[in-house]
């Protein structure tokens, strides 16, 4: 099957890292929505092109179609590799049904709601001092200073990291997701080839780092085990046996990247928009909004994934637009959650907003976001312990977005926080 004559394209090449740093191409978005659903996206750097599928409901039907939408080829980046590459990168992500529920339910009952519920008592604490310290205190950096301290700890609290080592666990994500920004460029990336660092799930050495933890991890719970995530890691069998050493470690790389980056970008942006809508947040503190119903606005509005990516099994059809067999397929939730299809005024920041079926951790297919409920608890947890101290959060400088297309990053954030 013929699928890219006249169909139809793209304006801006969505590939380019360097399009999101002031933020998604939201009028791009909006028009492929009305315009070209299923749109073909050239590119001219090497790589094959592929499709953009930008309306909700066409995400929806990718996310669930499973077998014709693959995950095994890559999900986190636009490029090619071939299969000794994707097996050597493969993480949970990367599974498709019946291996993808067998590896998810390895470490399913450490983020049940009910799993989850057991750490608000250490993460509220964790915020409220965190937010002492910063009330009346002038500008400060939001991101190294409050964003990024809480997740990390709730990180390591879950999968049983000592706490000493949470500098080494945000660098690593940094340079693992922040690949494409000048900002995370590390020494070490320079000392592999690109065919080695092709090897290497996302693509960069520090995976290589993070792993010499995960081995250290591994023997030690072998040793003593406790009631944590890495245990039940070494632990587990699937298909009666244990997980193979790059099993074990790809998974432990995905938790470490998964549970720290997204739930940080996600705290961030939250900042900035309730700093630039401040009748929202007094709307909020005047009670009669759930925090969970702002907690969901925040999660539509932050979007911190861009895309995921799928490749098609076989010849089909989305939206009227053939795809072929072996064609990327990539779904924007970025531009999923701002469907006036299924959002009422969609580029409105609405914190008491009630219709609000957000795709931030996917829709509609089993890779539904294993931390959904990690990350929803510390966002409501944030906005709940700010209401009770600040009456208005001030934008005092930078906002500094990661240049990345695949994560919706904020890198720097200056703000100011006025007690009540």
């Amino acid at each position: 099957m013929t699928t890219t004559l006249n169909a139809p394209e793209t304006r801006i090449d969505l590939s380019d890292a360097g399009l999101w740093q002031d933020g998604p191409p939201r009028a791009e978005f909006a028009r492929l929505r009305a315009e070209a659903p299923v749109a073909w996206n050239a590119r001219h750097d090497g790589h094959r092109g592929f499709w953009a599928v930008t309306r909700y409901d066409d995400i929806v039907q990718v996310s669930k179609d499973t077998e014709t939408f693959s995950s095994r080829n890559g999900v986190i980046s636009l490029d090619d590799f071939d299969d000794a590459q994707n097996d050597k990168r493969r993480t949970l992500l990367e599974m498709d049904p019946p291996q993808h529920g067998k590896m998810r339910m390895l470490t399913l009952p450490g983020f049940t709601r009910r799993g989850v519920g057991a750490l608000e008592e250490d993460v509220r604490a964790r915020v409220a001092t965190l937010l002492d310290r910063l009330v009346d205190a002038g500008s400060f950096e939001a991101v190294e200073t409050l964003t990024k301290q809480v997740p990390i700890i709730t990180l390591c609290s879950l999968l049983g990291i000592p706490t000493e080592r949470t500098a080494d666990l945000i660098r690593w994500s940094d340079m693992l997701i922040g690949s494409d920004d000048p900002d995370f460029v590390d020494p070490i990336f320079g000392q592999y080839s690109e065919a080695e660092r092709r090897m290497m799930p996302f693509g960069h050495p520090a995976a290589l780092q993070a792993f010499e933890m995960g081995r250290e991890l591994a023997a030690d719970r072998r040793a003593n085990p406790r009631a944590d995530v890495i245990t039940m890691l070494v632990q587990a069998q699937v298909d009666g046996r244990p997980l193979t050493e790059d099993e074990y470690l790809n998974y432990f790389l995905m938790l470490v990247v998964a549970g720290n980056e997204t739930t940080r970008h996600t705290m961030s942006h939250g900042l900035r928009a309730l700093a630039d809508h401040p009748g929202e947040w007094e709307r909020f503190r005047e009670g009669g909004i759930a925090s969970q119903t702002a907690t969901d606005e925040i999660l539509r509005w932050a979007s911190p994934v861009h895309f995921v990516r799928r490749i098609a099994t076989r010849d089909t059809a989305l939206a009227g637009v053939g795809i072929a067999a072996g064609d990327k397929v990539a779904m924007y939730f970025t531009s999923g959650n701002r469907d006036d299809a299924h959002f009422d005024a969609p580029n409105r920041f609405d914190i008491g907003r009630e219709r609000n079926p957000h795709m931030a951790f996917g829709k509609g297919g089993p890779h539904f976001c294993l931390g959904n409920y990690v990350a929803q608890l510390q966002v409501r947890v944030l906005i709940e312990e700010l209401a009770r101290r600040v009456a208005r959060i001030e934008r005092t400088g930078r906002v500094s977005i990661l240049r990345s297309n695949h994560i919706h990053g904020v890198k720097a954030l200056d703000i100011a926080l006025h007690s009540a």
